[in-house]
């Protein structure tokens, strides 16, 4: 039986994300089991053993086997309707064309092992395996993705992860209804496509690592638009410190950069040009710029700083120590923080102000607002549990 790692990720190509199809609970947990088991120096699709606890979770009486046994049936029909990649690169055509691809090779219930054995269709490799080729992915915690138990919730919560670094994604109804594959007898009117999706999956997905809320955007009386706002807890650029290189080139590579300009990164790690900490900070400020709409490629104007180091200097200014004169600092055994804020929700504060803010004189950008409200008031940057916070001492 294969055992999944706690740590372990799972991801899927950005067309797989957006394609049109949509599961039953049974479908989607084989699914999300089959993903569990990918690596991604897989080459070629394995055929898995799924036991049966692992896709029902209540055994009393012989319908979960008939249940299982149908879904396996039901799944060798099973077709997505996916956009076509090139064949060499996998990336996405200039004039994209879309087919139909059955999603399995194989899945049938094997009542002497207790469990199903399945495997995916070749034909989907493009989409699930080598992925770091066509540096147009996304991935997830597998912890995170089994905390979801509607289908509807799992997709729209992909969705999301694919925009993690932006904060935001804006969805047409009619672009949703199709990706989610909800036919148009299906909820006819808003109010319950809201209730039985928007609402449940807001509730499965906010104990997740990328809780959303949203807002509804009108024409006429006619609901058109859905913006989904959500924290970006998912990249790990945006945090203060990365771990490790898996971390920190998954996360670029969601955004868009280039595995080949990824590799030029690396190379300026390995020579002590910057810390990884730079890259959380060049994220954050390309991701701020992005947002009020000075810039239309983040992927670009991410490498940009980090190669050119241009902002190097002002992320060494905001993570070095900064002293008050001797007598204003109280003996260390009194040196307690007098104050203490979570920089994203000052950030938040800055990207988002009040009436009286507006009439006040502000910063061009986050980090001259922090020299100039924070930074020479004595505050310093410190990391408390992976999360940077703006802490004053007595």
């Amino acid at each position: 039986m294969d055992i999944i790692p706690p740590e372990k990720r799972v991801a899927q190509h950005n067309a797989l994300i957006n394609a049109r199809f949509s599961f039953v609970p049974l479908q989607m947990r084989l699914f999300v089991a089959l993903l569990s088991r990918i690596d991604f120096d897989d080459v070629d699709f394995k055929e898995h053993f799924i036991p049966l606890e692992e896709l029902v979770f209540d055994r009393r009486g012989g319908s979960a086997y008939e249940q299982v046994d149908e879904m396996c049936k039901g799944l060798t029909s099973f077709t997505l309707y996916i956009e076509e990649l090139e064949e060499k690169t996998r990336k996405r055509r200039r004039k994209p064309s879309y087919t139909y691809i059955p999603l399995m090779a194989e899945a049938g219930y094997r009542a002497d092992l207790g469990g199903v054995v399945a495997s995916f269709n070749p034909k989907i490799m493009p989409y699930l395996l080598q992925l770091r080729e066509s540096g147009n992915f996304t991935t997830a915690d597998i912890q995170q993705v089994l905390k979801l138990k509607s289908p509807q919730s799992l997709r729209i919560y992909w969705l999301l992860k694919e925009y993690a670094g932006f904060g935001r994604r804006t969805i047409s109804v009619e672009d949703l209804r199709f990706i989610l594959g909800i036919e148009e007898h299906e909820y006819p009117r808003f109010s319950n496509f809201k209730a039985r999706v928007l609402d449940k999956a807001q509730s499965e997905i906010a104990e997740t690592d990328i809780p959303f809320t949203y807002e509804l955007e009108r024409e006429g009386k006619t609901v058109a638009r859905i913006k989904f706002l959500f924290e970006q807890l998912a990249a790990s650029a945006t945090k203060k410190t990365l771990p490790g290189a898996a971390e920190w080139s998954e996360a670029l590579l969601q955004i868009g950069v280039s595995q080949r300009s990824i590799t030029t990164i690396a190379h300026q790690l390995e020579n002590d040009e910057y810390d990884v900490g730079y890259i959380a900070f060049v994220v954050r400020i390309v991701e701020t710029q992005f947002r009020k709409g000075k810039i239309k490629k983040p992927a670009g104007a991410i490498y940009k700083a980090l190669v050119e180091k241009y902002l190097l200097e002002d992320y060494i200014a905001t993570t070095k120590p900064r002293q008050r004169p001797k007598k204003e600092l109280a003996p260390a055994s009194e040196n307690h923080p007098t104050a203490a804020f979570k920089l994203s929700e000052v950030q938040q504060m800055y990207d988002n102000p009040g009436p009286y803010a507006q009439r006040q004189k502000r910063a061009a950008t986050f980090d001259e607002h922090l020299q100039q409200v924070y930074f020479k008031d004595g505050f310093v940057v410190e990391e408390r549990e992976g999360e940077a916070w703006l802490v004053k001492q007595a």
